[in-house]
């Protein structure tokens, strides 16, 4: 975080709610309480709305809803889910790590032992007839037969119509798959006929292209470019966890400064809280509120009543709610005291905010793995309660990069300009810019913080147990605003967070992508 410099070490107000020559924000009693209900109204049903289950938004809306495609020329569930990455991976590198040691295989096949769904059994079938050998391959495909010719028996009991049902389908995908796979590990690849070799390639990707070449040496021109390449992964991985584990140690030194530094008063804490009273920064998060849900959940109505197409469009006119925070100068405030209020200002010079803001992203990031952790463990009582009580556990999986890996660069460029450029605008003006400048008005600067990053985390579409590493960000980024006032630290900090993580996402994806043979 940093220190400032020697001659304002001695200043006493680390806490600017203090500050008694501040006035309010333009608007009045009724106006404040207007905005006050449409915002509790307005963030109650976005937070419920983006923390449902697909299939209980449609229910909400009385929409049946839709199985997923399925077919033999569409890709199974599961891709680039939480077992399909590690099995590309594992495959992308298995000339390397079976020449190193054979008992590898032992290390691999751990990363197998709890799998959820049928298509993702398939998938561990696969990837033990790779590193563990043919018999314990089928030992594993006779055990998932039993559990598929059981579910398939039990739907078509419980089936009252004619027309064969969702499950059905994939029941008898995946035993023909099955008996496939029986087939090569008992009689070779060569076994089985071209539209089920078809079927393998299209709905699992680089794991059927490895099975159809199963038992031939790894040298073999069919097979090398299945099972090398890892080499540029394993590399991207390492240079990740390097990075990670440097900036996680920085980011805990400056931590430490920064904290020591706010505690003794060597910090200056720049941000001018309003006056009690005003509404019209209130106004503006309603606004925006409404605004996005409009986009997200009415669109959402559209695309399922009336046209699916209309769906898409919610991406593109996200960029309309850019001008959301100019709200206020719609209501007559000028525009030198809006840019200041709302944090649109140079600060100390922009470069010296936009260095702040790097600083205490590295301290962020100590806070966020944190957050992270929270989540990891969240995750794992979860699994657990969900193992004993015999409730099915849906495997995590992440629409981005399906989005990333078969979408075109138009779509890969939208993705990334959304995360890099729509979210450190919006999202900071909105939330560090607006809502916090009126909370801390009535709050102490942590509380402020702290109840904004709350907002901002469910306002995410993660899930309600998914948010701690996100309200560990946006405390940070309204401390960000705190100290420096101006917005440009929180903005810039919230650059490197998506555009670090999307950046990543593309170029781990297009290096697991499907080999081209």
């Amino acid at each position: 975080m940093g220190m400032d410099e020697p001659n304002q070490s001695i200043e006493l107000p680390t806490q600017s709610n203090t500050n008694l020559n501040q006035k309010s924000d333009p608007g009045t009693l009724v106006s404040r309480l207007i905005a006050l209900i449409l915002a509790v109204v307005f963030a109650s049903g976005i937070i419920l709305w983006q923390n449902l289950s697909e299939s209980m938004q449609y229910a909400l809306i009385y929409a049946e809803h839709p199985e997923p495609a399925i077919g033999a020329d569409i890709p199974a569930s599961g891709r680039f889910g939480q077992f399909d990455l590690p099995a590309r991976i594992f495959i992308r590198g298995r000339q390397l790590f079976m020449s190193e040691s054979s008992d590898f295989s032992t290390v691999v096949m751990e990363q197998f032992e709890l799998v959820y769904t049928p298509e993702d059994q398939i998938r561990a079938i696969i990837m033990s007839g790779e590193y563990e050998g043919n018999q314990e391959a089928l030992d594993r495909l006779r055990a998932t037969r039993i559990e598929v010719q059981g579910n398939l028996v039990n739907d078509i009991d419980s089936d009252e119509t004619d027309e064969e049902s969702y499950e059905s389908i994939k029941s008898r995908l995946l035993l023909a798959e099955l008996d496939a796979l029986e087939s090569i590990y008992t009689d070779g690849p060569d076994s089985i006929e071209q539209p089920m070799r078809d079927q393998l390639v299209s709905r699992y990707g680089v794991l059927g292209q490895v099975v159809l070449t199963h038992g031939l040496d790894d040298d073999d021109p069919l097979r090398n470019p299945i099972v090398t390449g890892f080499i540029p992964i394993g590399v991207l991985l390492f240079g990740v966890f390097l990075v990670v584990g440097i900036s996680t140690m920085a980011g805990m030194v400056l931590l430490v400064l920064g904290i020591v530094n706010l505690a003794i008063g060597k910090m200056r804490l720049r941000f001018e809280s309003p006056a009690p009273g005003g509404s019209v920064f209130l106004e503006t998060y309603a606004l925006f509120l409404a605004a996005f849900g409009v986009l997200s959940i009415g669109l959402f109505v559209l695309s399922v009543k009336v046209n699916p197409a209309l769906g898409v469009l919610s991406i593109p006119l996200q960029w309309v709610l850019i001008i959301v925070p100019a709200w206020a100068l719609l209501r007559g405030m000028k525009s030198k005291e809006w840019s200041k209020a709302i944090g649109l200002h140079r600060g100390e010079g922009i470069m010296k905010e936009i260095g702040c803001g790097f600083l205490v992203y590295l301290a962020s990031i100590p806070v966020y793995m944190v957050g992270v952790a929270i989540t990891v463990i969240v995750l794992l009582i979860q699994g657990a309660i969900a193992s004993t009580s015999g409730e099915e556990i849906k495997p995590m999986s992440n629409p981005i990069f399906d989005l990333i890996s078969d979408g075109s660069a138009w779509v890969i460029l939208l993705i990334f300009s959304l995360a890099t450029i729509w979210a450190p605008i919006a999202e900071e003006l909105i939330f560090r810019g607006a809502l916090f400048r009126h909370m801390s008005g009535r709050l102490h600067w942590v509380l402020a913080a702290f109840f904004s990053a709350l907002l901002f985390a469910y306002m995410h579409s993660y899930g309600p147990f998914m948010v701690a590493p996100l309200i560990a960000l946006g405390f940070m980024f309204a401390f960000m605003r705190q100290w420096r006032g101006s917005i440009i630290a929180p903005m810039t900090a919230h650059f490197i967070h998506n555009a670090t993580l999307i950046g990543f996402m593309i170029i781990f994806i297009n290096l697991l992508k499907d080999p081209v043979i």
